[in-house]
């Protein structure tokens, strides 16, 4: 029976247990939190493990903890997230990271990589992840890539429940920033900045026939990659009706981060909603969620206009125990871990996904993996023919 490798898993919550789950059949796995009680549901689900309490940002700590780990896995809300990717390639290590960078480019750390010899992905989850991957996809099979767009509904519940018809299956905090950070579209070749939840329209997949998407920021590093793509944007998908509710708190200046008098008291708006959300948006018992997902890229090809499309409405996996939200990303971030320690990605510095999915075999893989993990991406193509004269 072959050695066991080594990995270390930073952050235990709900989505780094998942990834645990995916990656102990062949990891000895060390995992670090801060929160007593992330650690002790991780002991009990997965009692090979190891866990140590303590900062996903002290980097002697880390340091200490990956010394003979071929990996570092990271899942943490993105405030420190990319805190965690510059530490992993300041020591040189390898990390998959499915933490949002909160709009931040990977030049930094990529950099650091570069004389470090670190290697790492960051946002390598359902989305962004599998969206760059897809994204990138559709970009290399296309001649010229005209447009490109990104929808995505994380955790979706599939019956709806007031007051917002959503339930948090993931970081409140990451939750709230779609709808107040600025969101970067790309409109006739030029990159703007317009407000989040400024333009709202329906949205259709699978059975699920009646529900708006409103743009925010979620292109990650796909604008930044595929400069010369003259329209691109990304959009959230929700239930009707979170668009408005969104915009209405964000009117109050709900979202704001600045500490101010309310009442008689200096509270910061944003933290009392946070706390507020985790109620309302807390997930009850025997609630399922679904995570949709669709990339569209159209362009030329040849004499041909081509459209690729991929799709996805993943529901929970009955006696998983995870959220169909924690599944796709962290059976992301398992794949692209594995793929790393097993040399089908080398280098140094950051591997963009979208990058990665120019190779047909290595594009391959990455499919079947999904696959055996359950997960199902459904690809189209679409052709006009004859178009270019």
């Amino acid at each position: 029976m072959a050695e066991k490798k080594k990995s270390l898993q930073i952050g235990a919550g709900m989505v780094g247990r998942c990834i645990v789950h995916d990656m102990i059949s062949d990891f000895d796995i060390t995992v670090l939190d801060m929160e007593e009680k992330n650690l002790e549901e991780t002991k009990r689900l997965y009692p090979s493990v190891t866990t140590v309490k303590g900062s996903a940002t002290d980097k002697e700590l880390i340091a200490k903890l990956s010394a003979d780990c071929d990996i570092i896995t990271a899942a943490m809300p993105g405030t420190v997230g990319y805190i965690v990717t510059r530490i992993a390639m300041e020591l040189g290590k390898k990390i998959a990271n499915v933490s949002s960078m909160h709009g931040r480019a990977d030049t930094e750390f990529h950099e650091i990589g570069l004389q470090t010899g670190g290697l790492g992905i960051s946002m390598i989850g359902f989305e962004p992840g599998m969206s760059n991957f897809f994204g990138g996809r559709g970009y290399y099979k296309l001649d010229k890539c005209e447009e490109l767009y990104v929808y995505v509904g994380g955790g979706l519940p599939v019956n709806p429940r007031p007051p917002f018809n959503y339930f948090t299956t993931w970081s409140i905090s990451d939750n709230i920033n779609q709808f107040a950070q600025p969101t970067t579209v790309v409109r006739k070749g030029e990159e703007l900045v317009i407000p989040a939840l400024s333009e709202v329209m329906p949205f259709e997949i699978a059975e699920f026939k009646n529900l708006e998407c409103f743009t925010s920021n979620g292109l990650g590093s796909l604008f930044r990659s595929f400069r010369d793509v003259p329209e691109m944007a990304a959009f959230t998908v929700r239930w009707p009706g979170l668009a408005a509710q969104m915009r209405f708190l964000n009117q109050l200046d709900l979202f704001d981060k600045e500490e101010r008098v309310l009442g008689k008291v200096k509270q910061v708006p944003r933290d009392i909603l946070i706390d507020i959300f985790s109620k309302k948006y807390e997930r009850q018992p025997g609630e399922v969620d679904v995570s949709v997902l669709k990339i569209v890229t159209k362009g030329i090809k040849g004499k041909d206009r081509v459209t690729y499309t991929w799709e996805i409405a993943q529901k929970e996996i009955p006696g998983t125990g995870y959220t169909s939200m924690a599944w796709t990303t962290a059976c992301t971030c398992g794949i692209f871990a594995r793929a790393i320690v097993d040399g089908k990605l080398t280098g140094k510095g950051m591997l963009p996904a979208e990058q990665l999915a120019k190779d047909d075999d290595f594009y391959n893989w990455v499919m079947a993996e999904q696959a055996k993990r359950g997960i199902f991406y459904n690809e189209k193509v679409s052709v006009e023919k004859n178009v270019i004269r």
